[in-house]
């Protein structure tokens, strides 16, 4: 394991790449959900660096280790992530490579947003774990009940105040950049998701997305609905799509929900017996 600090465009950003002793089977990068940090995720990428691959995980600029300045000084919004420190790391992990295939294991907000990083056509494979679109009213009735106070509320006033949206102190997602928590909660306030938002030349970029996706719902999720699945896989038409549903049953488990594929808890049952099949080229 080993870190590496990357700048481009005035933005930091803090990686870290595990290494397999033997020649990579793939390089897998590891994009997490929004306001998730990297160290969340490092559990299944050392795991998956024992089978054979070569794993980097990233935090999104102003997100985790990826902060060289006070949060309120940082400008960002979720779109540069994506043609900025995507592209980035992106660019990175070619260096890694030798002849083995790139793949894409991205979580909820990583499976949304690559296609517009100028560096996707070097995927090979895209695998998403619950990554969906977003709009509020399509989740499930617990998260309707209180979503509502974090977009017309919490976001609203807090984030003036405190110059980046304060989630930890409000016990809401994450500490995230303003203009980022602002440009998702438009989101998430459009029935067509970030798709309302996006230009011609962006959404053009998910028609030429031609890796193939393997996409798993979690039957369970709390955030996302399996048809918030199959709406974001319809605007990857050029691509080559399978959809596999998860289900606490398939493991000794009770609950799985949004996040917890990624807990070592599952490193038996869930990593085993269907991530590695996903990731296999």
């Amino acid at each position: 394991m080993r870190s590496i600090e990357l700048t481009a465009n005035g933005r930091y950003l803090h990686c870290v790449c595990f290494t397999p002793r033997q020649i990579p089977r793939a390089t897998v990068v590891l994009a997490g959900a929004l306001g998730v940090k990297q160290r969340f995720y490092q559990p299944v990428a050392r795991w998956l660096s024992e089978q054979g691959y070569q794993v980097i995980t990233f935090d999104y600029y102003g997100i985790g280790q990826s902060v060289d300045k006070p949060l309120k000084l940082i400008n960002t919004n979720v779109i540069e992530w994506a043609e900025h420190d995507i592209n980035q790391v992106l660019c990175f992990a070619q260096q890694q490579q030798k002849n083995e295939p790139l793949i894409w294991l991205a979580h909820s907000l990583g499976g949304q947003i690559v296609p517009l990083a100028e560096q996707a056509a070097a995927i090979d494979k895209m695998v998403t774990v619950a990554s969906g679109t977003g709009y509020w009213r399509q989740a499930s009735k617990r998260v309707r009940r209180t979503s509502w106070l974090l977009w017309y509320f919490a976001v609203p006033l807090a984030t003036p105040i405190a110059g980046y949206f304060p989630g930890q102190r409000l016990n809401m997602i994450a500490d995230i950049p303003a203009q980022a928590m602002h440009q998702w909660s438009r989101w998430c306030r459009s029935p067509n998701y970030l798709f309302d938002h996006l230009s011609q030349t962006q959404k053009l970029a998910y028609q030429q997305f031609k890796a193939p996706i393997n996409a798993f719902h979690i039957s369970d999720d709390e955030l996302l609905q399996r048809n918030n699945i199959t709406q974001l896989l319809s605007h990857y038409p050029n691509a080559e799509k399978k959809l596999t549903e998860l289900s606490p049953a398939m493991t000794a488990s009770d609950r799985i929900g949004h996040f917890n594929f990624f807990r070592s808890q599952f490193k038996a049952t869930l990593w085993e017996n269907y991530l590695l099949d996903a990731l296999a080229m």
